[in-house]
C-alpha cells in the first residue's frame, strides 16, 4: 500500500544528544554540501539534513523489497522498513513527522491502461492533465491523484532489466491508481508520526480515502457501438450510435418539412434508417 514517505525529524525529538549534521554524512551518499546542509542518498531513499532537522524521502516498499510493483507491504514489514531505515540512519524515526504519504495498488487489466483512463472525466476540485498517453493527472494543491501505465513506467525507467524483472511482465497490462498527500497535515488537520504508518486505524482511514476520491471521479461507462471491420460497418454503426441519441425520424420529418429533401429522398433515406434501426 504505501509508496514514497517523507519523514521530518528535529534534533529536539529524541531522546538522546545527537548532531545530524556531524554524524548523518558519514552514513550516506553525499550529493552536495554547504556548511549547514547536507543532501545525498541511501539507496533509493534521499537523505537531506538542515541544520538540526533531518529529511527522509523515498519508496518505503522499494527500500525493503527493491522494488514497488511486485505485492504491498503488510502492516508488520512498513514497521520492518522503518526499523531498517533507522539503524542504517543510526537513529530512531518512530518520533520522526510524516510530510507526505503515497499509497498505491496495481492492478492487473484485460487492456492496455490508457483505454480505462481515458473514460475518468472529471473530479470537482482537481485539475484534470494527461502527461503523454500512459499517464493521468487529478492534481490539487496538497494532493494528487494518480493513474498510469506501470509497464510503461518500468519499461522507461532506468532501473530496467534484470532488477526489476521487467522481461517478466511485458505480456500483462497493469494499471496503477496511486494517491499522493503532499502536505499530510493540512488533510488530516493533526500532526502525523511514523508510528501511525503500522496503525490499523489510520491505514484504514487513508484506504478509505484512496477509495472515496476513485469513487467521486465521474466516469464514461457507455460504450459507443462503434464498428471498425470496414467502412460500411463503421459508417451504419456511427449512424446507428446517432439513432441511439436522437430520434433521426422527426429530423428527417423535419428536413423534408423545410423543403431541405425531396420525398423520394425522405423514402428512401427512411428506408435505410429503419433497416439499420432493426439490423445493428
Amino acid at each position: 500500500m504505501f509508496d514514497t514517505i517523507k519523514f521530518v525529524l528535529k534534533e529536539s525529538d529524541l531522546d538522546n544528544c545527537m548532531s545530524f549534521i556531524e554524524e548523518i554524512p558519514c552514513l550516506i551518499s553525499i550529493k552536495s554540501s554547504s556548511a549547514n546542509k547536507v543532501v545525498g542518498y541511501l539507496d533509493n531513499m534521499k537523505i537531506e539534513v538542515r541544520g538540526t532537522t533531518l529529511i527522509v524521502e523515498g519508496s518505503l516498499i522499494k527500500w525493503l523489497l527493491g522494488n514497488n510493483y511486485a505485492k504491498c507491504l503488510s502492516l508488520w514489514e512498513v514497521k520492518v522498513a522503518i526499523n531498517k531505515l533507522s539503524k542504517a540512519l543510526n537513529v530512531s524515526l518512530e518520533k520522526a513527522k510524516v510530510d507526505r504519504i503515497d499509497i498505491a495498488f496495481n492492478f492487473q487489466m484485460r487492456y492496455t491502461p490508457w483505454i480505462y483512463m481515458k473514460r475518468l472525466l472529471y473530479l470537482d476540485g482537481y485539475y484534470r492533465s494527461n502527461i503523454k498517453q500512459e499517464t493521468l493527472y487529478f492534481n490539487k494543491y496538497n494532493c494528487l491523484i494518480l493513474f498510469y501505465d506501470k509497464i510503461a513506467e518500468l519499461s522507461n525507467s532506468k532501473s530496467t532489466g534484470a532488477k526489476t524483472g521487467i522481461e517478466d511482465l511485458k505480456e500483462i497490462n497493469v494499471l496503477r491508481y496511486e494517491l499522493r498527500f503532499m502536505s499530510v497535515t493540512k488533510i488530516f488537520g493533526k500532526t502525523v508520526r511514523t508510528e501511525h504508518l503500522y496503525n490499523p486505524n489510520f491505514c484504514l482511514l487513508l484506504l478509505d480515502k484512496w477509495y472515496e476520491l476513485y469513487m467521486k471521479i465521474n466516469k464514461q461507462f457507455e460504450e459507443p457501438m462503434i464498428r471498425f471491420n470496414g467502412a460500411k460497418s463503421l459508417k451504419e454503426t456511427c449512424i446507428a450510435w446517432c439513432m441511439h441519441k436522437m430520434n433521426l425520424f422527426d429530423r428527417l420529418n423535419e428536413e423534408f418539412e423545410k423543403k431541405q429533401i425531396s420525398s423520394a429522398e425522405k423514402f428512401a433515406l427512411k428506408r435505410q434508417l429503419e433497416r439499420i434501426e432493426k439490423n445493428i
